[in-house]
């Protein structure tokens, strides 16, 4: 690794291949339905956690259970490194899809919860090998853009789940109908399966141990990185799967009032996507992911304290804003500071402890939530988003980096690529 040495070239027109757009295409599908998928748990939770007799805090901790079954999903990553992106990203995606049915039609809470693993393990792979795959694709002047766009697709999946909560309220089980939704993802799988390339960094060498990796110069910054993924993963994975409690068992709102609060002001919110990647690819990722981590813990803590409506509206446009600003920016930083042959290693072991801030978060959430409230909990939760904006500032800038012009050492640790 060169340490903060990292070469950029002169300023280039803004532009992305044919073969680039395509694969930001065929991943925007697999984001949008991987999204949808995902969502479904926290878009059901008021009917889901009702139907299945169980407390806030008690479905905080299934949602910290959940969280824990998808460390599993590295080891998608590992295979990306050692036999290519292609397949491993189209296996997560068929285990987000066939999960998703079992959640549908198999009706006991023992099947909810271990289907729901599998989605999450499916869907954690999903997202940590579709970041690589458009970053080694898309040229540096556009990489964070184009991970805006896939971030842009996932969010649309979200909002989709949204527009169809209505279905969940039909009978005590109807909330099952949206996993089964979901699984209608497979119909795409052909299409994925014929058009969606290898990519082209990539390169089969022999497997490089990443704890050696990090000994070697890796680790400063792969634990800032992996800082920040931790402490935000702590508050906004939590504070986004109770949202709708909130909303609809806590202050008494009506679900459709609710539903359309959140589509209409965090779907704005969601052009932070494409602002936050065209920022982090003009001014850099540093500065970028530090004011969207800010503007993010501002709306959550706004949201979670305030009970007028605009005030809340202006929270959800807040977080929203923040947390998609960030995606990008960060996304794009966390591939460019490690070389292609630990590339997806390195992004599912970050992905890992991200996990493992939002299972801190929701057990935070279990002990906390039913003693002291919602307000309180993710108050305390968001002390941890000032600690990531000091870790992002301690990252090199990587603005610019090319991802596939230079080849890795044998080490995979001595140089970028």
């Amino acid at each position: 690794m060169t340490g903060s040495g990292y070469g950029q070239p002169p300023k280039q027109k803004l532009r992305i291949t044919p073969s680039a757009r395509r694969i930001v295409f065929l991943t925007a599908i697999i984001g949008f339905i991987s999204a949808f998928a995902a969502s479904q748990m926290s878009h059901t939770l008021p009917f889901a956690r009702t139907s299945l007799d169980l407390t806030e805090g008690q479905m905080s901790g299934i949602f910290a259970g959940v969280r824990a079954a998808s460390l599993v999903g590295v080891v998608f990553s590992l295979i990306a490194d050692r036999s290519g992106r292609r397949r491993p990203l189209l296996g997560a995606f068929a285990l987000v899809c066939l999960a998703s049915l079992v959640t549908a039609f198999i009706p006991s809470p023992l099947a909810y919860v271990v289907s729901q693993a599998l989605v999450r393990i499916g869907v954690v792979a999903v997202a940590a090998i579709s970041i690589v795959v458009i970053a080694e694709e898309v040229p540096a002047n556009a990489r964070a853009l184009a991970l805006g766009f896939y971030g842009l697709a996932g969010s649309m999946g979200v909002g989709f789940g949204l527009i169809l909560l209505p279905i969940a309220e039909g009978t005590d089980n109807a909330w099952r109908l949206l996993f089964g939704i979901a699984s209608l993802g497979l119909f795409a799988f052909p299409v994925l399966n014929r058009f969606l390339p290898e990519s082209r960094a990539f390169v089969a060498a022999p497997a490089f141990p990443f704890t050696k990796a990090l000994g070697m110069g890796l680790g400063k910054h792969f634990w800032p990185l992996a800082g920040v993924s931790f402490f935000v993963a702590a508050f906004s994975s939590p504070a986004f799967d109770f949202v709708l409690e909130r909303l609809i068992n806590d202050l008494d709102w009506d679900t459709g009032a609710a539903r359309f609060l959140l589509i209409l002001f965090s779907g704005v919110g969601t052009i932070g996507l494409l602002v936050g990647g065209r920022l982090a690819d003009r001014i850099g990722r540093r500065p970028t992911s530090a004011i969207a981590i800010a503007i993010g813990l501002v709306g959550g803590i706004g949201f979670y304290t305030l009970d007028s409506g605009w005030f809340l509206a202006i929270s959800i446009f807040l977080s929203t804003l923040g947390a998609t600003m960030l995606t990008p920016s960060l996304a794009a930083q966390r591939t460019e500071l490690f070389p292609t042959r630990l590339r997806a290693t390195a992004g599912g072991w970050i992905t890992n402890i991200a996990i493992a801030g939002s299972i801190t978060g929701f057990l935070g959430g279990a002990v906390m939530i039913d003693r002291y409230g919602l307000a309180v909990t993710m108050s305390f939760l968001g002390l941890g988003l000032i600690i990531a904006i000091l870790l992002v500032l301690r990252l090199p800038e990587t603005k610019g980096t090319d991802l596939v012009r230079r080849k890795a050492d044998p080490s995979g640790a001595s140089q970028q690529m």
